[in-house]
């Protein structure tokens, strides 16, 4: 991600400078980052994952919060905007404005090849140490490839890797999420459909 000029800023001075931006932007260890607008894959694999967590949550206390929401990742005194964001719990803030949530329990980042290193590096290691956190998924973009990992009751973090059709546990929704829907028109060359066919017309009697 392409950074801009000043190098070094307080939480305050972010949050004051990206309240009135007109572009996305993320704070990372004092450091401000401009945010890529994402591909149509990188969107559409967003929006699949989002109805698959909604579709676990929408009975329970869960809410699903799309790209816009940030989040506050104090390790790093970071705020980020995770592509999937789930909250089951009282939502907390980060202050009086209600715009940065800080009690995250799910969360989903779609890989890109410029973000990935950073995603699954730094970030990840960010994200782990978020007391409320209990799911953590990284979504490959290029095949159907998802590493979840899971809080254990001890606090450990366990990864388990699934490819293809699988289903991925989410015990926190009670539910497993679908690859088959997540990657639901994706890897599609993009053309348009076959036309109908008319049904032969009836013979006459």
């Amino acid at each position: 991600m392409p950074s801009v000029p000043r190098t070094t800023v307080t939480p305050e001075e972010y949050l004051a400078m990206e309240r009135a931006a007109a572009h996305k932007h993320v704070l990372w260890d004092g450091e401000v980052f401009a945010m890529a607008g994402a591909l149509p894959d990188h969107n559409v694999i967003v929006a699949n994952f989002i109805a698959e967590l909604r579709g676990l949550a929408r009975r329970g206390r869960c809410r699903v919060f799309a790209s816009d929401q940030k989040v506050w990742v104090p390790q790093r005194r970071g705020f980020v905007y995770p592509d999937v964001t789930v909250v089951c719990a009282p939502l907390a803030f980060y202050d009086d404005t209600q715009d940065v949530v800080t009690n995250p329990t799910v969360l989903v980042e779609v890989l890109s090849a410029s973000t990935e290193a950073f995603d699954r590096g730094a970030k990840a290691s960010g994200y782990r140490a978020l007391d409320s956190l209990r799911d953590l998924l990284f979504v490959w973009q290029t095949e159907r490839h998802v590493e979840h990992y899971a809080r254990q009751p001890d606090g450990a973090w366990m990864l388990r890797e699934y490819r293809d059709d699988a289903v991925v546990p989410v015990a926190t929704l009670g539910g497993d999420a679908r690859l088959t829907e997540v990657y639901l028109a994706v890897f599609d060359d993009g053309s348009p459909p076959p036309p109908l066919t008319p049904p032969p017309a009836a013979s006459p009697r």
